[in-house]
């Protein structure tokens, strides 16, 4: 049986640096591998490989490291969204910006003022 495909977006996740994010948590409150590799019943390798994205993060560890560090799951993982977010925004938005950056702020204030009337808002 062949599953429909979902519409619902999910974003690029850089875990590279979901991982470099659970790190600096772990350091900030003083945590040490040690601890997370004998709760997870793992290797410490295998912690220091996860953090430094040399091995797949599982939800296991997610969820872990977010209750350990008093964060959520979404914290965690919006540390990896950034840079897939950036890459997402549209070339016409690029474009407007790049051309705005030679005018002064007072032609960019005419340029806004221009847009509202052609968008039929007050300008």
């Amino acid at each position: 049986m062949r599953r429909k495909k979902s519409n619902v977006y999910m974003p690029d996740i850089e875990f590279a640096k979901v991982g470099q994010k659970m790190k600096e948590l772990r350091v900030s409150q003083g945590i040490t591998q040690e601890k997370i590799a004998k709760d997870l019943d793992t290797t410490i390798a295998y912690v220091s490989n996860v953090e430094n994205n040399r091995t797949k993060l599982n939800l296991r560890i997610l969820v872990y490291y977010a209750n350990l560090c008093h964060v959520s799951v979404e914290y965690l993982l919006d540390a990896g969204r950034e840079k897939a977010q950036k890459v997402e925004e549209d070339g016409v938005e690029k474009e407007i910006r790049r051309a705005l950056g030679f005018y002064s702020q007072e032609e960019k204030q005419k340029f806004l003022k221009m847009l509202k009337v052609v968008k039929g808002e007050e300008a």
